[in-house]
C-alpha cells in the first residue's frame, strides 16, 4: 500500500515518515504521529497502509483502524481498559470529528498517555488545521509532543501520475491529452478516482474508447459529489422542511422533526456511506439502534408511498447540488 502512494519531491516527507513508522520498532518513535491536510490529500491512504503494515507485524486483531468516534465506541464496548489492552497499535482517522466534543477529546488525551506508557503505536489523521478553536489546548499540546506532518493537496504532476496508474489498474485506454484534462479538472484524488471509475464503466458499456465530449459529460455529472459533507446534508434537509439544523440534530420528538431527522440520516448513509456509529455522532450522539431504526423507517416509507421515492430523490439531488440550485419547494409536502 505504501508503494502505491504517489509522491514527488514536493510531498516526499509524509511517505518517508510513514515508512519509518511502519517498520514498527518495539518502542514507537512518535506518540502520536499525526497527518493533517485538506480532504483528498491522501491522509486515509497513508493511515490504512500503516495499519496494514502493523497488522503484518502484530496480527490484525492487535491493530485498531477506524475513525475517532468508532475508536471510543469500540473501547466502551469492551470496557476502556480491556480495549486498550487488546490493541498494540491505533490508527485513528478523522480526529476532526471530535471538534467541540470535549468529553471525547479528553478520552483521546488519556488514550495517548496510555499508548505512551504502554509503548503502543498511535497514528492519527485530521482534515483541516489542528489549531482550530474546537480542540482543547491540552489536546493540541499533547498532539504536538509527537510528530505532526502536513500533507499538501496533490499537485498536477501527482494527479497525472495517479490517473495513469488507475488507468493501468482498470485497463482504461486513454490519450495523454485526456488524462491531462482529468488531472487539471479534478483537484482531489478521491474525485479523480470516482471519475475514472465512471469512465471505465462508460467505455465498457459503449464498447469504445472514451472521447473528449464523453469525459466532459462525465465530469459535469460528477462535480461536487465527492465534496458533500454531513453538514451539507443536514442543512439542506432542514431547509427543505423549513427547520433549523439544530432541530435535525436535536432530540425533540414532534413527528415532523422526527421524519426530517430520519430523512437526513438516511441520506447521509445513502450518499456518504457513513457507518451507523458515525451517523449517531453527527446527529447529537444517537445510539446505534436509533440510527438503524431511522434508516429502515425511510426505506419502508419509500416502498409503501407512491410519491415517496420522488420526494426523497429530489431532496437527495438538492444535497448533491454544490450551490443548492434546486428549488426546495418544488415537491415539498404542503404549501410553500
Amino acid at each position: 500500500m505504501l508503494e502505491t502512494f504517489i509522491v514527488n519531491p514536493k510531498n516526499a516527507l509524509p511517505l518517508a515518515v510513514a515508512r519509518e513508522v511502519a517498520q514498527a520498532p518495539k518502542e514507537p518513535r512518535y506518540t502520536p504521529l499525526v497527518y493533517y491536510g485538506k480532504s483528498g490529500s491522501g491522509k486515509t491512504h497513508l493511515l490504512r497502509a500503516i495499519a496494514n503494515a502493523f497488522s503484518e507485524t502484530y496480527g490484525a486483531q492487535a491493530v485498531f483502524y477506524g475513525n475517532a468516534v468508532e475508536c471510543f465506541q469500540e473501547c466502551a464496548h469492551k470496557g476502556t481498559s480491556a480495549g486498550l489492552d487488546t490493541y498494540q497499535a491505533y490508527c485513528i482517522d478523522d480526529i476532526h470529528l471530535l471538534l467541540n466534543d470535549f468529553p471525547l477529546q479528553d478520552k483521546l488525551l488519556r488514550l495517548l498517555e496510555a499508548c505512551l506508557a504502554g509503548k503502543k503505536h498511535c497514528v492519527c489523521a485530521c482534515s483541516g488545521s489542528l489549531v482550530s478553536k474546537g480542540f482543547t489546548e491540552s489536546l493540541r499540546v499533547r498532539l504536538a509532543r509527537g510528530r505532526i506532518v502536513a500533507l499538501k493537496t496533490p499537485d498536477l504532476d501527482v494527479r497525472m501520475r495517479f490517473a495513469q496508474a488507475q488507468c493501468m489498474i482498470r485497463g482504461i485506454g486513454m490519450a495523454q491529452e485526456h488524462l491531462l484534462l482529468l488531472a487539471q479538472r479534478c483537484g482531489h484524488l478521491s474525485h479523480l478516482a470516482e471519475v475514472l471509475l465512471k469512465i471505465a464503466d462508460y467505455a465498457k458499456l459503449k464498447q469504445r474508447p472514451v472521447e473528449k465530449q464523453d469525459i466532459e459529460k462525465i465530469l459535469k455529472h460528477s462535480s461536487g459529489h465527492s465534496q458533500v459533507t454531513p453538514q451539507d446534508i443536514i442543512h439542506r434537509v432542514a431547509a427543505y422542511f423549513s427547520l433549523a439544523p439544530e432541530d435535525i440534530t436535536g432530540n425533540k420528538r414532534k413527528p415532523a422533526l422526527v421524519f426530517a431527522r430520519q430523512t437526513a440520516m438516511y441520506l447521509c448513509r445513502e450518499i456518504l456511506g457513513s457507518s451507523y456509529a458515525l451517523l449517531g455522532h453527527y446527529f447529537g450522539g444517537k445510539n446505534h439502534s436509533t440510527v438503524i431504526y431511522a434508516i429502515k423507517k425511510i426505506e419502508k416509507y419509500i416502498v409503501m408511498h407512491t410519491t415517496a421515492h420522488r420526494e426523497i430523490t429530489h431532496i437527495k439531488n438538492m444535497c448533491l447540488q454544490k450551490n443548492n440550485e434546486a428549488d426546495p419547494c418544488r415537491f415539498r409536502r404542503g404549501r410553500c
